[in-house]
């Protein structure tokens, strides 16, 4: 059936550790999203730097194929390295990658100021009720760059168990920015396979899209490759 054939658009290949990592996304013959994310090779968890400033971490800009912006509200992915972790102290402060699937430009991404009193108003304006899950709450702050971040405090990190893997979600000036699976180095080098529904939204913008309602974490057995991706694709 048609719907059921699909084509693969990959981004360019970038340089991360020792190895290469890209984004790629899926599209049926009928135009609908299947999956969405990163392609990375083993050797790109091997040879990161394990020290950084205090506060900072390792960031990535992944381009996306312009076929991306045609089916879905995502414009670039970064990931983020934190070789420490990054605060709450004691729930995120493992080594772990943020994966962040961002709806506004590079440009926009980059003119978010660091969060201060002249700042803050910024950052704290929430999204209007709907435009995040009822259940998320906004950790305080904002980071320069990003924006602000909400989690889900049903989350197995904030009921007193190890962090391995979560969904946030970003914001700015009262709208969503981004999507982020936050994962453990550790997860992603297991080779375990996970396929997580992540709450939802009641509204979006922009509408008439699609958007994803779950996150996968993978290990092609053959390549090695690591695979983190959006998928579950819905019609807005």
């Amino acid at each position: 059936m048609q719907n059921q054939k699909y084509n693969t658009f990959k981004g360019p290949e970038m340089q991360m550790g020792n190895g290469k990592v890209r984004s790629w996304i899926s599209i049926s013959h009928t135009g609908v999203p299947q999956e969405i994310g990163v392609e990375l090779t083993d050797d790109a968890l091997k040879g990161l730097p394990t020290s950084v400033p205090e506060g900072e971490e390792i960031n990535f800009i992944i381009p996306l194929h312009k076929k991306a912006g045609e089916v879905t509200a995502f414009d670039h992915l970064e990931i983020d390295w934190n070789p420490f972790g990054h605060p709450p102290p004691g729930i995120y402060d493992k080594p772990h990658f943020d994966f962040h699937f961002y709806k506004i430009t590079v440009a926009e991404q980059m003119a978010i100021p660091p969060y201060t009193p002249a700042t803050a108003s910024l950052f704290d304006m929430a999204p209007a009720p709907g435009y995040l899950p009822a259940i998320y709450q906004p950790i305080p702050g904002g980071v320069p760059e990003m924006g602000k971040h909400w989690f889900d405090p049903s989350s197995p990190e904030w009921q007193g168990q190890p962090f391995t893997s979560t969904f946030i979600y970003g914001t700015y000036k009262g709208a969503v920015t981004f999507f982020e699976p936050m994962i453990t180095m550790a997860v992603l080098q297991s080779g375990q396979s996970f396929h997580i529904p992540f709450p939802q939204p009641t509204r979006f913008a922009p509408d008439h899209t699609y958007y994803p309602t779950q996150y996968n974490i993978y290990e092609d057995s053959n390549t090695h490759k690591h695979y983190v991706t959006l998928s579950n694709f819905v019609l807005r």
